[in-house]
């Protein structure tokens, strides 16, 4: 029968035949995880992550997707960081707050079933925000890792010129320093075995010839692969030997007042080469600081000479002084912010200017024009120069009137007006320059104090740049030993004397137009005025 009526026996459903069913892939999303070394309340500065990072740990980026479960987080943040493997007291997500510098860490809760994909995406922003991972009851080694460890497979890698092996790239500076120091090392030990003890003369062998050369520096016998490392080394340590011997020669102890140390400064000026540079007068200052520190051929410790593009003069002197006399303005004025009361200035909080070495070029031009002829740089505030000449943050002495950043000074102002209904909304501010506490009225002291050390404290890298460019000449250690003498070249004085020039300086006479009779009679009013204040100022009336 179902051979002959085929169509009554069928067994398939009747209707149009479909296609299987479209399944739409799974989306995945990034997420970045961090791994830290033990429970921490904040996040780790920029230094300490470079170290978490040689140790293994730090930053990755890993692919999630929503249906991700707790046990397959767990494996692919194992397979990210082998060293969570060795975990067994357990771990942890957090995630930072808002703001810039250092961070609150704040937890996040798992969920019933542990954390989950949607969970994470929910966190962490659709993968915006970083969320670490904190173990909870032990704490990782950070001693660095070898360069062919596992957690550094799938980082791009570089070789080393010194010891020719393939290093990640986040780890090569720190293995640069770490192999030639080991080499300096290995080849300065060789060098005292290869000198006698009479004079000093090398001692050579037929393999030492072949293999080895002199040190045209300090004459000694060096591997050829080391022998560039250890003459670059060996100059620094003798220029700083010599500038030591010739400042100790000098005694620098012995300075009675400022005119004393700045002839001083004006003698360690090396007359017998030239420091030479070639500007254009259109925008000065980015073409002389580039200049500055492109200049190869010799040291800004020489005889400062400046030629202008264009200019067929001669520098005996004046154009060099114009030269610094225009840099250390535009260094005041691109570098430098100053406050409402017109006590000082400090250092403009400028990555940018950070990273290019501008405020160590500034401190050399700085140092130049103190001893060549030019203007002073007395335009920095009391605590700046402090720490210039001590160099310890712990010793800075600091108040609201040290705040010359435009922004966190109206915050401040805010926050001294701020009363019980509207604080609050200065929260996020309050928080961002660090401080932790309750935000309050009655913690108002605690909060200003809090934003006026955000406001100095990060201007730190800033001043320790220019004290590197302070160095020169010397003038670092004259500050040191003589602060109270070098405290007028640096910071401006505060002269509240009435005399006749102070009087005049601030009368603003309203003159006829010029030409007229009444002008020129009004000029000789005021030149008498003059002559009058002057002649009470004389006979000590003033």
């Amino acid at each position: 029968m179902a051979r002959s009526f085929p169509g009554l026996f069928r067994r398939e459903t009747k209707g149009k035949r479909r296609f299987t069913p479209y399944t739409r892939p799974k989306k995945s999303f990034l997420v970045n995880f961090f791994l830290l070394e033990k429970q921490r309340s904040k996040t780790p500065k920029g230094d300490e992550e470079l170290q978490l990072i040689l140790a293994g740990l730090g930053k990755r980026s890993l692919s999630v997707t929503e249906s991700l479960t707790h046990t397959e987080l767990t494996d692919l943040l194992i397979n990210a960081f082998p060293r969570l493997g060795s975990i067994n007291g357990g771990w942890l997500l957090y995630k930072s707050t808002g703001g810039g510098g250092q961070r609150r860490l704040i937890v996040i809760p798992p969920d019933s079933d542990g954390y989950s994909g949607h969970q994470l995406k929910a966190v962490s922003g659709n993968g915006k925000c970083t969320l670490y991972i904190t173990p909870l009851q032990e704490q990782i080694e950070t001693s660095p890792l070898p360069p062919d460890a596992k957690e550094f497979e799938n980082m791009p890698k570089a070789p080393c010129t010194t010891c020719n092996k393939m290093v990640p790239l986040q780890a090569v500076p720190f293995h640069i320093k770490s192999c030639k120091e080991e080499m300096i090392y290995l080849n300065s030990s060789s060098e005292n075995e290869s000198f006698t003890q009479d004079n000093g003369s090398p001692l050579r062998t037929e393999h030492q010839t072949e293999m080895t050369t002199e040190c045209p520096v300090c004459r000694g016998i060096f591997s050829t692969d080391a022998i560039e490392t250890h003459a670059s080394d060996c100059g620094i340590r003798s220029s700083n030997q010599e500038s030591n011997i010739s400042t100790s020669e000098d005694g620098i102890n012995h300075f009675q007042s400022s005119e004393e140390i700045l002839n001083w400064i004006s003698c360690q000026v090396d007359d017998s080469c030239t420091f030479s540079l070639c500007v254009s007068r259109v925008d000065l200052f980015s073409r002389g600081m580039q200049q500055w520190q492109r200049q190869k051929k010799s040291r800004p410790n020489c005889r400062l000479k400046v030629s202008f593009f264009g200019e067929s003069g001669i520098d005996t002197g004046a154009l060099s002084k114009e030269f610094l006399t225009e840099m250390v303005s535009e260094i005041e004025n691109k570098l430098f912010v100053g406050g409402a009361d017109k006590k000082g200035k400090n250092p403009l909080y400028c990555l940018n200017s950070l990273d290019t070495n501008y405020f160590r070029t500034a401190g050399e031009v700085m140092g130049a024009s103190m001893a060549q002829g030019g203007p002073l740089p007395n335009f920095m505030r009391e605590w700046c120069y402090r720490y210039l000449c001590s160099g310890d943050s712990d010793s800075i002495q600091v108040s609201t009137s040290d705040v010359t950043d435009s922004e966190l000074s109206h915050l401040i102002t805010e926050v001294n007006r701020a009363t019980d209904e509207n604080i609050n909304d200065l929260t996020d501010d309050i928080v961002g320059c660090g401080y932790t506490g309750k935000v309050s009225v009655d913690k108002k002291d605690l909060i200003m104090r809090a934003i006026v050390l955000h406001s100095t404290m990060r201007l730190v890298p800033m001043l320790d740049q220019l004290r590197k460019g302070l160095q020169l000449y010397g003038l670092l250690e004259v500050m040191k030993t003589h602060p109270d003498l070098c405290l007028p070249m640096f910071v401006p004085g505060e002269d509240g004397r009435v005399d006749a020039a102070f009087v005049l300086e601030r009368c603003q006479p309203r003159f006829s137009e010029m030409g007229s009779v009444r002008y020129s009679r009004e000029v000789n009013i005021m030149n008498f005025f003059q002559d009058f204040l002057q002649n009470i100022e004389d006979r000590g009336m003033f």
